[in-house]
C-alpha cells in the first residue's frame, strides 16, 4: 500500500481512479467516493463539493489528475480532493500507474521453470511441459494480479504469489521426508504451479484491476480444473507420456480445493496430504501479504 503521509499536499498527481461512486453527506449534499491506485499502492479518496453530473464522465475515462491534501481518517490515509479531473493518457503512461510486484519477472519465471524442471513423474512432466510451452499462456501468467484489491494486487503478483507457495510446499515436503507422513512432492508442486492458473481468465489488467465475465460467471476455480483438462488433452496429443487417471484426479482435487472451505470458494474441502499442505501455504502467503 502507498505511504502516503497526513499532512502532504497533492498537486496534478496523476491516478487510476477506481470504483467512484456518489455518496451522501449527513446534510444530503453529494459526494465522491473513491479509490485512488498508483505504482505504488491505492489509497481512499473523498471529494467532498463535487458536481454529481460529473460522476459519468469520470466513469469512462480511468486516468485522472488530482490536487488535495492526505489526511488520516479512521487509522488509515485518505486523500481529501480538492479538484479532480479526467486526463487522456497513452497505454505505456496508464501501465505505468499500476502497481508491480518486487523483483526480476525474468529470474522468478526461470525459478518457477526449474522447480518444475524437478518433476520426476512422466505424465506429470509432460503436462508441465505442455503448459510452459504455451507462451500466450505463460505471458498472462507473468503479467496477471493475483487480486483485484487483496493479495498481490498489483502487475505479476500471480506469478509472484504462485512461486512463493511452490518455494513453501518445496519446504514443507522436505521437512516430512523420511516422515511417516507420505507427501507426493511432483504432486504438489505441480498443484501449486496450477492451483490460480484460472485468474489469467478470471482477471483483466489492461487498466485498472477487475473481474472479466468469466471471472464472474465461472471463476478462476473451475476454469483452472477445466484448462488442466484441456492441458492434459494437449499434453497428450503432442505424443507426451499419458497421465494418470488417479493423479489427474488428485490434481483437479488440488485446484477445486486450495480455498479449504466451500463458503470461502472451494468446490470441494481438502482430502489429501497434499490438498492440506496446498491450502495451507495458500493461507499463509495470502495472510502475510495482508498483514502490514
Amino acid at each position: 500500500m502507498a505511504r502516503f503521509e497526513p499532512g502532504h499536499t497533492l498537486h496534478a498527481e496523476r491516478f487510476l481512479l477506481v470504483n467512484p461512486q456518489l455518496g451522501t453527506s449527513r446534510g444530503g449534499a453529494p459526494y465522491l467516493r473513491c479509490l485512488l491506485r498508483n505504482a505504488d499502492g491505492q489509497v481512499a479518496g473523498r471529494c467532498w463539493s463535487f458536481d454529481a453530473s460529473r460522476l459519468e464522465g469520470l466513469q469512462r475515462d480511468p486516468v485522472v489528475e488530482v490536487d488535495g491534501e492526505v489526511v488520516e481518517f479512521q487509522g488509515a490515509p485518505q486523500v481529501n480532493i480538492e479538484t479532480i479531473d479526467a486526463v487522456r493518457v497513452d497505454a505505456a503512461t496508464m501501465r505505468g500507474l499500476l502497481p508491480t510486484a518486487p523483483g526480476d519477472p525474468v529470474a522468478m519465471f526461470r525459478e518457477v521453470c526449474g522447480l518444475l524442471q524437478g518433476l520426476t513423474d512422466p505424465g506429470l512432466r509432460a503436462l508441465a511441459e505442455a503448459i510452459l510451452d504455451d507462451e500466450p499462456l505463460m505471458q498472462r501468467f507473468r503479467e496477471a494480479p493475483a487480486g483485484v484489491r487483496k493479495h498481490h494486487a498489483c502487475i505479476g503478483g500471480l506469478m509472484q504469489h504462485t512461486l512463493q507457495i511452490m518455494r513453501i510446499v518445496d519446504a514443507v515436503v522436505a521437512t516430512y521426508k523420511g516422515d511417516d507422513v507420505h507427501l507426493n512432492r511432483d504432486l504438489v508442486m505441480l498443484g501449486a504451479f496450477l492451483h490460480d492458473i484460472g485468474k489469467t481468465e478470471e482477471l483483466s489488467w489492461g487498466g485498472t484491476f477487475t473481474y472479466t465475465r468469466d471471472g464472474d460467471l465461472v471463476g478462476h476455480i473451475v476454469r483452472g480444473a477445466i484448462m488442466l483438462e484441456e492441458k492434459v488433452a494437449e499434453a497428450a496429443m503432442a505424443g507426451g507420456e499419458p497421465l494418470d487417471g488417479d493423479l489427474l484426479l488428485q490434481l483437479q482435487h488440488l485446484i477445486l480445493s486450495h480455498h479449504e472451505r466451500r463458503e470461502y470458494g472451494a468446490a470441494k474441502p481438502p482430502m489429501t496430504p497434499e490438498a492440506h499442505v496446498l491450502c495451507m501455504a495458500d493461507r499463509l502467503d495470502a495472510t502475510l501479504h495482508l498483514v502490514d
